[in-house]
């Protein structure tokens, strides 16, 4: 039963809740950020001007090479241009101006003494210049910044004789670093060395630094150009009378290198390591052969330490079964070193030097007698185009097809009245070298033909 005194329930009233709209205060807030976010996105900042402009490529329009003065009976000297180009060369004959006409690529003269060529226009790209003569050749080189001579000697026994030539009218200032087997060795005449201009400079090290170890130089120029290059004189006790040979020169330290020409028969061989870094260096030694590269048995890896040169007897390596068919040498080492060979015979001594990569062509003008060109280190399978010019301009050979492959040697002959000789690389890049004998062996790398020239960007100065 139902209190009738009880209170009746109570209803709830649910309050409608009604939707605020945002108030224009509130919206102007948000709006207007990001209006200022959306303008800012499409505010670009002013460009700012380059300060700086690269080099740019341009045609070769002046080339130069530099041949030392002669050896005993060295004084052919040839020159050529592997566009076959007629025209004049300009020449300086020590201090004297001259000029040789170029016919069809090729022209050759007699001279005694330093030899400056100098070729423009069309006769610039592909110049080339060899002095040669009785037994000795050297490839005339371009000046460079930079040259690197291993296995010199400043001994009564090993001598060498360092020449710098300005080709230049300007002086030109060069240090030369010397190396031996303890490390860098303080030479006061050789820093700071100032050539005036077409003039030339000669060191012998036996007065300058006097040292028994092998050496190794470095030539740094640091104003304007120079020439450099250097004689070897192995003068042995006893009867054999001296011999000497220009030492070519090696353009930079490398970890992986080539030493294409070894030369054939019985000989006393010598192989220079110089590691002008600052930690030790460990270099392994492989044969390098028409069919294959191998390591020589019994013949463990020289250990070289910071900043040294050492001297390794190959005599035992490159002699009997194993040395047939060995054209060159690889050297591997766990950092950048030079390396030269020194072969010598009672009357004959032959240099030969890591030489350069060659990416697409190289050439040269040839020496009289015998010669051969050795190819090796080829980094994938390629062809070898030879052609080769004679003293008339007309061609010895056309066109020959050489087939190279990586890990071996190719060796191949040119005819004895060839002068001039042009090599294109195919589907490869390799070492190649040219190998002359007319009465002694002689050792010349071949480098990189250049055709174009890099011209810096000059500017008035921004204000």
């Amino acid at each position: 039963m139902t209190d009738p005194t009880a209170p009746a329930p109570r209803r709830r009233r649910v309050a409608e809740v009604r939707s605020r709209r945002p108030s224009p205060l509130t919206l102007l807030a948000v709006v207007i950020p990001l209006l200022t976010v959306a303008a800012l996105a499409l505010v670009r900042p002013a460009d700012v001007p380059a300060s700086t402009f690269g080099p740019t490529s341009a045609t070769l329009d002046r080339s130069t090479a530099v041949c030392p003065a002669q050896l005993p009976g060295a004084d052919d000297v040839r020159l050529g241009s592997t566009s076959l180009a007629s025209g004049e060369l300009a020449l300086r004959i020590g201090r004297e101006d001259d000029t040789e006409d170029l016919t069809d690529g090729v022209a050759s003269r007699t001279e005694r003494g330093t030899v400056v060529v100098s070729g423009s226009g069309e006769l610039a790209p592909g110049l080339v210049a060899t002095r040669s003569g009785s037994g000795s050749a050297f490839g005339c080189d371009q000046p460079a910044p930079e040259r690197w001579f291993t296995g010199v000697g400043a001994s009564a026994q090993h001598a060498s004789t360092l020449t710098l030539v300005n080709p230049d009218k300007g002086p030109a200032v060069a240090d030369v670093t010397v190396w031996d087997g303890t490390g860098v060795v303080d030479v006061p005449a050789l820093r700071g060395i100032r050539v005036p201009g077409a003039r030339s400079v000669s060191f012998d090290l036996a007065e300058v630094a006097p040292n028994r170890d092998a050496l190794a130089l470095r030539v740094q120029v640091s104003r304007g150009r120079l020439g450099s290059s250097v004689v070897d004189v192995v003068d042995p006790l006893g009867r054999d009378r001296p011999v000497r040979e220009w030492l070519p020169a090696q353009d930079a330290p490398a970890t992986t290198s080539y030493i294409a020409g070894v030369g054939t028969g019985a000989a006393d061989r010598t192989l220079t390591l110089a590691n002008p870094g600052d930690d030790e260096v460990r270099v392994e030694l492989r044969l390098v052969s028409d069919e294959s590269e191998f390591a020589p048995a019994g013949f463990e890896e020289v250990t070289l330490a910071p900043a040294s040169v050492a001297e390794v007897d190959l005599g035992g390596v490159l002699r009997g079964r194993t040395a047939v068919g060995v054209q060159a040498l690889r050297l591997d080492a766990t950092g950048p070193v030079t390396a030269g060979l020194r072969t010598r015979t009672p009357r004959d001594l032959a240099l030969s030097v890591a030489g350069p990569v060659v990416e697409s062509s190289t050439g040269a003008a040839l020496p009289a007698g015998s010669k051969r060109l050795v190819v090796v280190g080829a980094t994938a399978p390629g062809v070898v185009v030879l052609r080769a010019w004679d003293a008339d301009g007309a061609a010895v050979v056309r066109e020959r097809r050489v087939e190279v492959d990586p890990a071996t040697a190719a060796r191949i002959r040119l005819p004895d009245d060839a002068v001039l000789a042009q090599v294109e690389l195919e589907r490869t890049t390799a070492v190649v070298s040219l190998e002359t004998d007319d009465g002694g062996l002689s050792f010349l790398p071949l480098g990189q033909l250049v055709d174009t020239s890099e011209v810096p960007d000059v500017r008035p100065a921004q204000r």
